[in-house]
């Protein structure tokens, strides 16, 4: 799913390393934390994955311009972040799965996990805010086809 409109230079630019070394070390240990998250969420259901990712990769491009490449250039994903990156939003499918994960996991929870009436209006609220950032962002399919012209 190359596209030419999100190529590898996309997110570079944005790399602002921190000048103290302490702070780097912050960042590198959040990202790496996201990062570990991240990957769960690709096997686990209802763990949203992508969005760890790209908090794994803000906190990279303040600590590690490695890492921060690695996860830009990797097989699995950095396409996909290079996307986000670059305008083009997320895909279709992507969107469909993660709101469906979404629905699923607050209408279990609220409905025989939790007892508490704060904590499911917390899930309620949390899992809203999760739809309406994924809905918020660009389709793929659709900026790919704006930005042809075709739309």
């Amino acid at each position: 799913m190359n596209h030419p409109t999100a190529d590898l230079h996309v997110g570079i630019d944005e790399l602002e390393l921190s000048t103290s070394r302490s702070m780097r070390l912050v960042f590198a240990a959040i990202g790496f934390v996201f990062l570990g998250i991240g990957f769960l969420g690709f096997i686990l259901p209802g763990l949203p994955g992508f969005v760890f990712l790209l908090i794994a990769l803000w906190s990279f491009s303040r600590s590690s311009q490695r890492m921060h490449h690695w996860m830009l250039t990797n097989r699995f994903f950095g396409q996909r972040l290079r996307d986000y990156k670059g305008g083009l939003g997320i895909p279709r499918r992507i969107k469909i799965v993660a709101v469906s994960c979404i629905v699923l996991a607050v209408t279990y929870s609220v409905g025989f996990a939790i007892s508490a009436a704060w904590l499911r209006v917390g899930l309620v609220a949390l899992g809203l805010y999760g739809i309406y950032f994924i809905l918020d962002k660009p389709t793929t399919e659709v900026e790919l086809a704006r930005r042809s012209g075709t739309v």
